[in-house]
């Protein structure tokens, strides 16, 4: 056989198996089948899809299907409660599936509440969700709280600013007090947290110099470590009363912190870097000065008076009050133990310094939990953390370092602060008639 014939050959095989094949992917047949669980009981509602596509049916009572299917196709069997199957057709024309139970899941939908009561999600009456840990601390917030924004369907987080330490308000679905609390309640391994801020004017007396509005106090729920939390569960609505009291009208936040894994024992540390730099700054006229009616007057603060001379020294009295910020976490924690008996410490050190000057916030965490199991009726456990944060503010609003910056005199160079005396120097009062 010649060559050119050997090649005529080898090709008109290849056409022949692409037919062939095009034909059988074209080919559809009816597969039925039954859908059962480990005991043999039929699964009633199991959903039966075309995996690839929006095709599909759903078992009747005695678990069985019918449907129309490519010779090719894969067969993807879902119920809830069973973990997922997957099963390729292969020309098969009766396929019978056995679903096994999805124990992480039903794990998932129970609620833990004071002195370890156990209670099913769905028998609670309240919206529920969980917030994955690791979607907190992959965030890079340093506080879990600002990381919950977008996270839970119904939540709204409020922060009052970017500053260090900034106190953050949750709200649940919606506002139900107009002049009340509207907060969801902390609850830390069933120790109860309160998440409102201290209001100057009605907690402690100071200053009254010190509007109530120009200070923002932390929420003590930054005070928590992400890295400590193991998981979060969400209580929607006033049916979350039922579990914590009417504390908890405006929905419940559950936390359970981390009490050590069995196996070899093992250190773990982490650590995230971020770098802050302020922009979106407001535009400031500078062709006229502070007055009225044409007259420069520095006890005007809100109205233009005589225009700037030509060639007069203009200042920038805004960006000498900030800076780049930069914040730094680092988690250290060890922890090990047996299939009855699991401990775990940990430590963090975070450290944060704003974008305006003179701002900071820094915070220690150590913790200590554990857990035993005791006899097969009694099990303990533990956790301990002890909190220590310190935060420099600024004043904000009217009272606010950045406000006076904006208003303060172009031609007055806002650094040279200090008299010559060591008293604080204001601008003068600059009139021209």
């Amino acid at each position: 056989m010649s060559l050119q014939k050997f090649l005529k050959a080898r090709i008109a095989a290849v056409f022949a198996m692409l037919f062939v094949c095009v034909g059988l992917s074209a080919q559809t047949i009816t597969v039925k089948g039954t859908v059962k669980d480990a005991d043999g009981e039929p699964i009633v509602a199991a959903g039966v899809l075309v995996k690839g596509t929006t095709k599909g049916v759903t078992t009747n009572l005695d678990g069985g299907y019918t449907i129309q299917v490519s010779a090719t196709a894969t067969l993807s069997f879902e119920a809830l409660g069973f973990k997922h199957v997957e099963i390729p057709v292969e020309g098969k024309t009766v396929i019978d599936v056995v679903m096994s139970d999805d124990s992480e899941r039903i794990d998932a939908s129970t609620v833990t509440a004071e002195f370890g009561m156990k209670r099913v999600a769905r028998s609670i009456g309240s919206s529920v969700q969980s917030v994955k840990s690791t979607d907190i601390v992959e965030s890079g917030r340093e506080s879990f709280t600002s990381a919950l924004q977008g996270r839970v369907a119904g939540m709204t987080v409020t922060t009052t600013g970017g500053a260090p330490g900034s106190s953050t308000t949750i709200v649940l679905r919606s506002a139900t007090s107009i002049s009340g609390n509207n907060q969801p309640l902390f609850v830390v391994d069933g120790v109860p947290v309160n998440n409102r801020t201290v209001s100057g004017q009605y907690d402690f007396a100071y200053d009254d110099a010190v509007s109530m509005y120009s200070m923002d106090f932390s929420s003590r729920a930054n005070d928590l470590n992400p890295e400590d939390i193991e998981s979060m569960t969400v209580l929607k609505g006033a049916a979350a009363a039922a579990l914590y009291g009417s504390d908890a009208s405006n929905g419940a936040i559950i936390i359970t912190t981390k009490k050590g894994s069995s196996g070899k024992g093992r250190v773990t540390y982490s650590n995230s870097f971020r770098w802050d730099k302020s922009y979106g700054f407001p535009g400031i006229q500078n062709k006229y000065a502070n007055g009225a009616y044409g007259t420069t007057n520095m006890y005007y603060t809100s109205r233009y008076g005589g225009a700037y001379p030509e060639g007069m020294t203009l200042y920038d009295n805004l960006s000498p009050l900030l800076q780049t910020g930069f914040s730094q976490t680092h988690n250290i924690s060890a922890e090990g133990g047996t299939d009855k008996y699991s401990i775990r410490g940990g430590f963090s050190y975070t450290d944060q310094t704003g974008v305006i000057k003179t701002t900071d916030y820094n915070r220690w965490n150590i913790t200590l939990s554990g857990r035993g199991k005791i006899t097969d009726w009694l099990d303990i456990e533990g956790s301990a953390q002890y909190v220590k944060s310190g935060n420099t503010k600024a004043q904000k609003g009217l009272n606010g370092v950045l406000y006076r910056a904006v208003r303060w005199p172009l031609f007055d160079d806002i650094t040279n602060y200090v008299n010559p005396d060591g008293t604080m120097r204001y601008p003068s009062l600059y009139t021209d008639t």
